[in-house]
């Protein structure tokens, strides 16, 4: 009686704290909803690209890109080569100038005064826009004392020529006038100097002021690695965003995200070398699919180019982006600048109850396996929740966030298959309706995890794809163990460490451990194909993927409908017919079905709506699949006279 009182009690505190998750989880159904807005930017070296294959001006082809939704113009930094080419300065080395006849006539002067010096480099700017914009930067990077002005339009720089060439120089205010006068935003491009340090960090970005988003170019972040601090600290006193590339791995990336907040916007880009391998179609799916599923708000877009395309790429190219836009409109998203990210995150209070939640559910999951008195469960219960709490208040609530997250993971899909089929089985005549039930059952308890998850993770860095579910691999695969320890435990009598011991003893034939080797191997394609990149996905697979989600909009998981619930549903006929043999394989299998689902919602950058709607199709696929598969079962005579065949 006093357990059934203490562990009611505690069902309802983690009912209380399924609500409270529940509660977030709408808050966070709110925000997604609002947040609709998707910028497409384009880079401009691509625009003049597209247009010098078949002479078209660029005013055209710009005014063309405004009516097909782009609002953004990729612009890289100019280099002392690039200004020169645009005859916006004239540079050499000394060693050059003293050599060439034909020298550029403002250098006569100074040779004839001797002040040329072979190892430095003279650049001569008769515009003073550009005089006073490539002064700065040159300073910011070198410093004050190795550049100075030899008189009002020559500049002479204290580095070789191939030292300058690759250093970035600010915009070209021909080329941002150009592009601003047409509508569009300037979105710098910008690639790391090793040369940008804690003294200049600040100067540097400042030559950004006035632009809403930067996407850095290269391997590595701008200030990679020492002043990446810094460099947040500078984006946010100018309120420029950090535009990060998702997938294209950066060094420096993931800490610059985190030390940004909300102010790192998620970037998809297609590769030109990948951009290769797609179809026009593909391409178009892509950037939908990144937008809807993904929460990416900046698609920054490539061009098809010959000879991939046998077609004027002018005309193509135009055709494509329009396409682009009238998918994302069509999708329900907005064309345009980006507005504020909204905020979301949960108070201190909150997690108090979601952590208890969680600890509970552990708590009955460990009693499966082990009945502890009443008393000790609450004596463990309260301390591991003081333990936590304490963590979180002395500054690490987000480990804690994400080790709850992670507790939930293995927990509740193992406690929902345990609570459900752990029981002694009472054989049933209705086999098709009482394992609907049972099935029902089981997602019901995932349910309260799920709500417990996303409460836990109701927070804009997890949305905004700067933090992550950790571990997901591990989420994966340890609750398989745990459901086969606990059905191959209450296969043989005694204590639990008796029955432990007593199957590790148990002695196995050659063909056993061939199927045990075997099961590994699966368990580890399972984790290895939760990414497409450790194992990639063949062009079948793709296919039907694609044809999935033509069909359903949101393609459900396929180890979820394939494997899960068809399992799920056998095991379901199994138990109810009093199987006992293979009862620890099939719940082995079966719980991929709810390890699935909470994969599903795992995915915090997903919008909710999406993983609901792709938990609902695998759930309807799953179960037509799984009662086709019990009805193999018996056509297959796996039952005997209504008893299970051992």
């Amino acid at each position: 009686m006093i357990r059934r009182v203490g562990f009611g009690l505690l069902a309802f505190i983690m009912t209380l704290a399924m609500l409270q998750g529940a509660y977030l989880a709408y808050q966070r159904y709110r925000l997604e909803t609002q947040n609709k807005g998707v910028e497409l930017v384009i880079d401009f070296n691509d625009i003049k690209k597209i247009a010098a294959y078949e002479k078209t001006p660029l005013p055209k082809i710009l005014d063309a890109l405004k009516t097909s939704g782009v609002t953004g113009i990729g612009l890289f930094e100019e280099t002392l080569p690039d200004a020169g080419a645009l005859g916006e300065l004239y540079y050499a080395g000394g060693s050059g100038i003293l050599r060439l006849k034909n020298v550029n006539a403002a250098f006569k002067p100074l040779i004839k005064q001797r002040k040329i010096k072979t190892d430095r480099t003279y650049i001569y700017l008769p515009n003073s826009q550009v005089r006073q914009r490539i002064a700065k930067q040159l300073k910011w990077i070198l410093g004050e004392r190795s550049v100075n002005f030899l008189t009002k339009e020559i500049l002479e720089v204290h580095e070789s020529e191939e030292e300058l060439r690759d250093l970035g120089l600010g915009f070209s205010e021909a080329q941002e006038h150009f592009i601003r006068r047409r509508g569009f935003q300037v979105v710098p491009r910008v690639w790391n100097d090793a040369r940008y340090h804690l003294g200049n960090i600040d100067q540097k970005v400042s030559g950004y002021k006035g632009h809403h988003l930067i996407i850095f170019d290269g391997e590595e972040v701008l200030g990679y690695p020492d002043t990446l601090p810094e460099l947040a600290k500078a984006l946010k006193k100018y309120q420029i965003d950090y535009g990060y590339v998702e997938i294209v791995k950066q060094d420096g990336d993931r800490q610059l995200k985190k030390l940004m907040g909300t102010g790192a916007v998620k970037v998809h880009s297609v590769p030109k070398d990948e951009l290769k391998k797609l179809t026009r179609e593909e391409a178009l799916d892509r950037f939908v699919r990144a937008v809807r599923e993904r929460n990416v708000r900046v698609i920054y877009l490539r061009p098809f180019l010959p000879p991939q395309i046998d077609a004027f790429p002018v005309q193509f190219n135009l055709k494509y982006f329009r396409d682009i836009k009238t998918r994302l409109a069509g999708a329900g998203f907005e064309l345009g600048s980006l507005p504020p990210e909204p905020e979301l995150q949960v108070t201190e209070k909150q997690l108090w109850l979601l952590a208890l939640g969680v600890l509970i559910g552990t708590i009955f999951l460990l009693n499966q396996f082990v009945k502890l008195p009443t008393i000790l469960n609450y004596i463990i219960l309260l301390l591991v929740w003081l333990l936590t709490i304490g963590l979180g208040s002395a500054g690490f609530w987000l480990p804690v966030q994400k080790a709850l997250a992670f507790l939930a993971a293995l927990v509740f899909p193992a406690y929902a298959l345990i609570a459900t089929f752990g029981k002694a089985a009472q054989v049933s005549k209705i086999v098709w309706r009482d394992a609907m039930w049972l099935l029902i059952n089981c997602l019901a308890e995932t349910a309260i995890g799920v709500f417990l998850l996303l409460g836990l993770l109701a927070d804009s860095r997890f949305l905004s794809g700067i933090e992550t579910f950790p571990a997901v691999k591990m989420a994966l695969i340890l609750p398989i163990f745990i459901v086969a320890l606990y059905f191959v435990a209450q296969g043989s009598r005694g204590t639990f460490r008796q029955r432990i011991w007593n199957y590790l003893q148990t002695k196995v034939s050659l063909l056993a451990v061939l199927g045990g080797l075997t099961a590994l191997g699966g368990i580890a394609l399972l984790a290895a194909r939760s990414g497409n990149f450790l194992i990639p996905v063949p062009s079948a697979e793709k296919t039907f993927r694609s044809w999935l989600e033509l069909i359903l909009f949101v393609r459900p998981r396929t180890k979820e409908f394939l494997i899960g619930y068809p399992a799920l549903l056998l095991l379901a006929a199994y138990y109810l017919r009093g199987g006992k043999k293979w009862l620890w394989l099939l719940a082995a299998i079966g719980v991929i079905a709810p390890v699935s689902v909470f994969n599903s919602f795992s995915h915090i950058h997903t919008p909710l709506y999406i993983s609901l709607v792709r938990t609902l199709n695998g759930l309807l696929i799953g179960i037509i699949l799984g009662y086709l598969a019990i009805l193999v079962a018996y056509w297959l005579r796996l039952y005997n006279k209504g008893e299970p065949a051992e």
